[in-house]
Formats: structure tokens, sequence, C-alpha cells
């Protein structure tokens, strides 16, 4: 898949798929929200314990089962859910195998969420997000106050955030070429480095539009906005996607 097509996709007939991964979680009725308009919700091991804390039924849960406890257990299998389970002893965390199952059930675009906490953990959502991004798969983190997107050349995306947002791009190997629009500091074909702080810290100016594209390289996009989509650019007129 080129980068683009995952997004080219959306529409009447894309899968949004929210997947609960076993990691932080706060305020409750966001997640509750996100998982009530998920087309498929999946749950990676203990995260499916947080689906049923917020009255909600996963339709699949995938992992070793190491860290799910029996009472959940017995409530998924009674509510008929399909548990997809993988040795404890193995090369992939819960989180990539949800991840790779609900691209083979269709998805057309991710949402991961209890995704931020653990260092080690966190770092690796980074590396699944790196990894869909170079794939062309829409993808990105969410909690209450942070949204996290993986941009790879050729790429961008469009911010919904409020004016005064703060926004933070930072390149993920190396060196990144990028363009900021609507942000306080803007940037032209602006190079990034991973070995310096130029993208941190930067915020959605008061009645602009905000724009990241990536020419080469890739970048992580972190938006203190929860509800952040990361919208692709409209199509150009006469052009279908």
């Amino acid at each position: 898949m080129t980068p683009g097509a995952a997004e080219a996709t959306r529409g009447p007939s894309a899968v949004r798929a929210v997947l609960f991964l076993d990691g932080s979680y706060e305020e409750a009725a966001f997640y509750r929200t996100l998982g009530e308009a998920a087309g498929l919700l999946v749950a990676a091991d203990g995260g499916a314990r947080r689906v049923l804390e917020l009255g909600l039924t996963p339709d699949l849960v995938v992992g070793d089962f190491d860290s799910l406890d029996a009472g959940s257990l017995g409530i998924l299998a009674a509510a008929d859910v399909e548990l997809v389970r993988h040795p404890r002893r193995k090369d992939q965390t819960d989180g990539e195998l949800a991840v790779d199952e609900a691209l083979r059930r269709g998805a057309t675009e991710l949402v991961l969420v209890g995704a931020l906490g653990a260092l080690d953990h966190t770092l690796g959502h980074l590396a699944i997000l790196r990894r869909l991004a170079a794939r062309g798969v829409a993808a990105h983190l969410a909690s209450p106050g942070l949204a996290v997107r993986a941009l790879a050349a050729p790429g961008e995306a469009r911010l919904a955030a409020r004016p005064g947002t703060r926004v933070s791009v930072v390149p993920l190997d190396g060196e990144a070429v990028v363009t900021l629009e609507g942000l306080d500091y803007l940037l032209e074909h602006g190079v990034l480095s991973s070995h310096a702080c130029l993208g941190l810290g930067n915020a959605v100016a008061a009645g602009a539009l905000a724009r990241v594209q990536v020419h080469e390289g890739s970048v992580v996009v972190l938006v203190e906005y929860g509800a952040e989509t990361f919208a692709a650019p409209a199509p150009a007129a006469g052009i279908v996607a």
C-alpha cells in the first residue's frame, strides 16, 4: 500500500477500528465515546477488562491472556466474544498482534487507546505508528489530552485543534523535511533533525488552517487535543477519492 492510500479509502465503506491496549486510562467518558463509535472494537489482552469496565463488549480480544483475569474471561466467554490466542513466548507484543488482526479484518483506520503510560511500551507503540505510516495506513494514539500520529513522506495531515493548542513535530530518524502551516512558527521545506529540538512546543495560530506536510523522512506529530483526527487533505476538484 502506498502512502496516502489508506486515507483515500475513508468514506462510507471505511472501517475505523478502536484498539484498547492494557495501558493508562483517564476520563472514562472519552474512551466510552470512542468505543461506541468504533466500526470494529478490538482489545489487546488486559485491554479487554477496560472495555468491559466501560459497559462495552469487544468484537474480539487478541493476546496471550497473561494480564486478563478469570472473571473478565468468563464475561467474554458468556458474551461469545471471539478470543484470538497466542503463546506467551512470542516476538510481537499483544498490541502489535491486535493491530495486525484489525487490518486482516478490513480496518482502514486505527485508533489506539491505552497506549500511553510505561515508557517502554509507549516507545513501542510509536514504532507501530511508524510502521503503519510507512504502509500508508491512517493510525493514531488517543488519550483525553493528547493525540499522536506518525507521518511518512509524502504525507500530510490537517489539524482540527483550536488556536493555542500545543503542537510538536519530531523527526523519527535522522532528518525530515517538512512544511508547517497555520502554526505560530512556520516552516517551508524546513529541516528537522532528530539530534535537535526544533519542532517542539509550537501551537495552532489564530484564524488559520493548521497543516503538517512531510516531504522527506518521517515525523511524529503530537497534539494536545484528544479528539484530534489528523484529517486527510480534501481531494482536488474533479478527483474522486
